[in-house]
C-alpha cells in the first residue's frame, strides 16, 4: 500500500509541475489586451521586362510587423503572354536576431486568366493569407517584395504591369527571445 502511495503522490507532483510550467508558459505569451492593431493597406506596381523577375519594394513603417490578411494582384501583359508574379517577406522564425536565410519566406500568387480587353491580357488573384514581415530584425531592415516576370520577351512598345494589393494591419516587432 506505501508503495501505491509513494507511486501516486509522485505522478501527482510531476503532473503539479507540468501544468504550472504549461500555465507559466501561456500567462508568457499572453498578449497586451490594451494594444489595438493599426490597419494598413499599400499598393506595389512591377514592371516586367521579360523572363527575368523585376521587383518592387513596399517600405513597412519603422518597428513595425505588417500582418498581411489579403493579397490581390492584377496583371496586363502583351496578348498570348502569360505573367508570373510572388512576394516575399522576413520574419525572425528562429529568434537569433539577426536576418538570414532562415528568415524569409516566399509567397506564390494563383493567377487567374481574366480574358483580352483591347489586346491586353488580364490575369487577376485574390488570395486571403496570413503572412507576417518584420521591419526590423535586429539591426537590418526588411521590406515587402513584389516580384512579376513574362513568360517571353515581349515587343519593343508593349505595356506590362503588375499591380499588388496588400491588407492587413500593423503592430510592434516583438522583442527578441
Amino acid at each position: 500500500m506505501a508503495v501505491l502511495e509513494r507511486r501516486f503522490i509522485s505522478i501527482t507532483i510531476s503532473l503539479a509541475c507540468i501544468f504550472t510550467m504549461m500555465a507559466g508558459g501561456a500567462f508568457a505569451q499572453t498578449k497586451d489586451k490594451e494594444a489595438v492593431p493599426t490597419p494598413f493597406q499599400a499598393r506595389v506596381i512591377v514592371t516586367p521586362l521579360g523572363t527575368g523577375f523585376q521587383s518592387s519594394a513596399l517600405d513597412i513603417p519603422a518597428g513595425k510587423r505588417f500582418v498581411i490578411k489579403n493579397v490581390s494582384v492584377i496583371t496586363r501583359s502583351p496578348e498570348g503572354m502569360r505573367m508570373e508574379v510572388n512576394f516575399f517577406t522576413y520574419i525572425d522564425r528562429n529568434g537569433d536576431n539577426v536576418g538570414d536565410i532562415a528568415d524569409i519566406t516566399f509567397n506564390r500568387i494563383v493567377l487567374v486568366d481574366q480574358g483580352v480587353f483591347d489586346g491586353v491580357q488580364l490575369a487577376a488573384a485574390n488570395h486571403e493569407v496570413l503572412v507576417f514581415a518584420d521591419e526590423l530584425i535586429g539591426t537590418n531592415h526588411y521590406k515587402v517584395v513584389a516580384q512579376a516576370r513574362l513568360n517571353g520577351m515581349p515587343p519593343a512598345d508593349a505595356f506590362s504591369q503588375a499591380q499588388f494589393t496588400f491588407s492587413g494591419y500593423l503592430e510592434d516587432v516583438p522583442p527578441p527571445r
